[in-house]
């Protein structure tokens, strides 16, 4: 028997599914209540949020910060710089400084952002930012996906699932001998780009669908180059990684969308599984990616 859990958090749907037995009411509130809490955490437009107090120039210590800070500089590192959490400047100045439903549009104009090495800081104190501004959204929204799916399968002793908005983290198998999850990608037209057996994460990236008409009337989305300061111009619409962990798959989607041909080549040098797409639904998969 398959039980779902549905609601809403981080600004997208988010789906609990767990296969068999009862259903687990009490694991479904508390990875329900992780997704309140880490969106309280890290929300960049929450002001009491470790993130926002960080952006003021605070020395913040925290032990969710120890965890995943040191995560978003090491995916600053494999993705040499294409995965960039210091980039909301230039996402500010692009429109996006305010909650998405609520974006007005802005003059997109070329912020590059440095690097987190060496602009993120631990002291003796905590962590401060040297320079720059930290959206930790996408990481922190993939890594909640992986805790939420690790405590859903131990505490129902089942497999499961968590879909967040797209990025997917699988434990276990949805039918017995089948090695773990049926999924699918769809593409940019709505059709299916991809279908298969998933055993870990999925994550999609697009920019077509956070985008909004700027100030200046140009169309922008959020998904910011940090070597230009502005929204990436991509050969692709839309990017799929499967990965062991949600948190590996939705930086990698990141990184190669932002990166165009330049990011595939780096995923496809780094063995990860990718898949981009064109606006035409054209694809261009990495050798990792299943056939």
């Amino acid at each position: 028997m398959e039980h779902i859990e549905s609601f809403r958090a981080m600004d997208t749907g988010i789906d609990l599914i767990v296969i068999g037995g009862e259903r687990p009411m009490l694991p479904f509130l508390e990875a329900r209540l992780l997704f309140d809490q880490q969106e309280e955490r890290f929300s960049r437009f929450r002001p009491s949020s470790l993130v926002s107090r960080l952006n003021r120039g605070e020395t913040v210590a925290d032990p969710w910060l120890d965890a995943i800070l040191p995560l978003a500089v090491a995916a600053w590192e494999a993705t040499d710089g294409l995965f960039n959490p210091l980039v909301l400047p230039a996402l500010a100045a692009a429109g996006y400084d305010r909650t998405f439903s609520a974006v007005a549009g802005g003059a997109p104009v070329p912020l590059p952002a440095p690097g987190p090495p060496a602009a993120i800081e631990r002291t003796a104190s905590g962590w401060r930012l040297r320079e720059g501004q930290l959206d930790l959204g996408g990481i922190v929204k993939g890594w909640t996906a992986d805790l939420a799916a690790e405590h859903l399968a131990a505490a129902a002793a089942a497999p499961a699932m968590v879909n967040a908005g797209g990025d997917i983290r699988c434990i276990g198998e949805d039918a017995p001998g089948r090695g773990g999850w049926e999924l699918a990608v769809e593409g940019p037209s709505g059709e299916t780009a991809w279908s298969g057996i998933v055993a870990g994460a999925l994550a999609t990236s697009t920019t077509l669908r956070r985008r909004w008409t700027t100030a200046d009337g140009r169309t922008a989305h959020h998904l910011i180059d940090p070597r230009t300061g502005l929204p990436a111009a991509s050969p692709f619409v839309q990017v799929s990684v499967i990965a062991p962990t949600c948190r590996e798959a939705e930086t990698w989607a990141k990184a190669v969308l932002v990166g165009g041909h330049e990011g595939l080549d780096l995923a496809a040098s780094r063995g990860i599984a990718a898949l981009a797409l064109a606006a035409d639904g054209t694809p261009a998969p990495t050798p990792a990616w299943p056939s």
